[in-house]
């Protein structure tokens, strides 16, 4: 079965990586979408999300990293997903995450799964990193993101 879980990823950390190997390894195919909302202000474009994605989850072989401007539903829609992954880290996560599976049962076929990181992972957030970024604490985005994706991410002139 084929699953989507889309996200800005900016930048991915070690919880949205928890969510997609826990998808990995119940789903056949699990397609990564990289969001790029032009209406968004993204810290990192598209092509260094794109890449940090790619760097944390390359050993995963039935993942499948898509960089999509547009709405999800659309993508669901012409490529044949049969549920959307979302990450659920606290009540405040699922509430707004009901209101879009609300959106995407009334645009597609597809079931919403939620799954949460690994308890160890759980209070990582892309927030959190970018906070740290733009304090100038770099180093201490470490401990929240895959280390070739961290090493990656620092030679990025943002």
């Amino acid at each position: 079965m084929r699953v989507v879980y889309a996200g800005s990823f900016d930048p991915i950390t070690l919880g949205h990586i928890s969510v997609i190997e826990r998808a990995g390894s119940l789903f056949d195919e699990v397609h990564v979408i990289i969001a790029n909302n032009r209406s968004k202000k993204h810290y990192f474009d598209i092509a260094q999300r794109t890449e940090l994605v790619q760097l944390s989850i390359g050993h995963m072989s039935n993942a499948v990293v898509v960089p999509f401007e547009g709405i999800v539903a659309d993508y669901v829609n012409a490529n044949g997903v049969k549920a959307v992954i979302r990450g659920i880290r606290n009540s405040t996560d699922l509430e707004y995450e009901l209101q879009l599976e609300q959106y995407m049962r009334s645009t597609t076929k597809a079931d919403t799964v939620y799954l949460s990181p690994y308890l160890k992972d759980i209070q990582t957030s892309s927030s959190l990193v970018r906070m740290f970024l733009q304090s100038n604490k770099t180093e201490l985005a470490q401990a929240y993101m895959n280390r070739d994706a961290y090493a990656r991410m620092v030679t990025f002139t943002v």
